[in-house]
């Protein structure tokens, strides 16, 4: 089955998989009296990975149930490239910094954007992926994402392009932003099909993917916030924190990280086309 297939069968049960990922049970971490997590992890041998499971083509549920996405191939990929088993547990928009704050999950690979607020909250890994936030619109009815300051938009509950988009507006000078926000998608995608919002704004990979194949809805050029995805680490962990990045290196300098790229975003079969937009940061030995 092609990455394109996975990807338009995958749509129809995101409503189906954000139940599922209420009803997980999850154990939280045991207590040790080993030094660190690093050392928790060496010796349990396996690595709880938080990855969300309705955020299309970079984690999703098909309609024949398999897991998949671009985030989901790398969690494979890290875990073996520190050789632990790896143990995916179903986060969401909230739940993928919680859960690291509760011990439930090691790490977080689950599109989050690196901001300020959220290293008060975690610690993050090196930039793994890059995009920009702009709007979602219905087709012809705007421009530039600057006529859409004062209007109402959708955003996703706990989204940094709420923040983002109030000081956008701020800096140009325009109205305070009215922010409609949504814990589902599709239900954000429903409220600017039907007209109770002007856009709808995310990061740009997950809106083509969900606005795919609909020439009612288009992406507006430009964008108000960078996005730069790191994978979410536990407060105070360096020495895991560090592992993480190693892992992530070696994927990149091996050329692994870019097959994963290609087979989601840049093969013609890829259900979105996001040619690679950075550089991983590689340090020397």
């Amino acid at each position: 089955m092609s990455t394109k297939t996975h990807y338009l069968l995958g749509i129809a049960l995101l409503i189906a998989a954000l139940a599922l990922s209420a009803c997980q049970p999850i154990a939280p971490l045991p207590a040790s009296g080993v030094s660190s997590l690093a050392d928790e992890i060496g010796a349990r041998g396996t690595v709880r990975i938080g990855v969300r499971n309705d955020n299309p083509p970079l984690s999703f549920v098909t309609e024949d149930g398999e897991w998949v996405g671009f985030d989901v191939d790398l969690a494979h990929a890290i875990a073996a490239e520190m050789g632990l088993e790896p143990e995916l547990i179903v986060v969401d928009g909230t739940t993928r910094i919680s859960f690291l704050q509760e011990g439930r999950v090691d790490i977080s690979i689950a599109s989050m954007n690196h901001t300020r607020k959220r290293d008060n909250a975690i610690d993050f890994s090196i930039t793994y992926f890059w995009d920009n936030q702009s709007f979602l619109v219905r087709t012809g009815d705007y421009t530039s994402i600057d006529e859409l300051m004062g209007k109402k938009v959708a955003a996703n509950a706990g989204s940094s392009a709420i923040p983002s988009w109030f000081a956008y507006s701020a800096a140009q000078g325009g109205p305070e932003p009215e922010i409609v926000e949504f814990s589902d998608k599709l239900a954000a995608m429903q409220a600017l099909r039907d007209g109770a919002v002007e856009g709808y704004t995310e990061d740009n990979i997950t809106m083509l993917a969900l606005a795919a194949g609909d020439p009612a809805l288009e992406l507006l050029p430009g964008g108000h916030n960078p996005v730069q995805f790191g994978i979410g680490v536990p407060n105070n962990q360096s020495a895991w924190r560090d592992q993480v990045n190693y892992a992530l290196q070696e994927l990149w300098k091996s050329g692994l990280y870019h097959e994963i790229y290609f087979r989601w975003f840049e093969d013609p079969d890829a259900p979105i086309q996001l040619p690679l937009g950075g550089q991983m940061e590689v340090w020397p030995e």
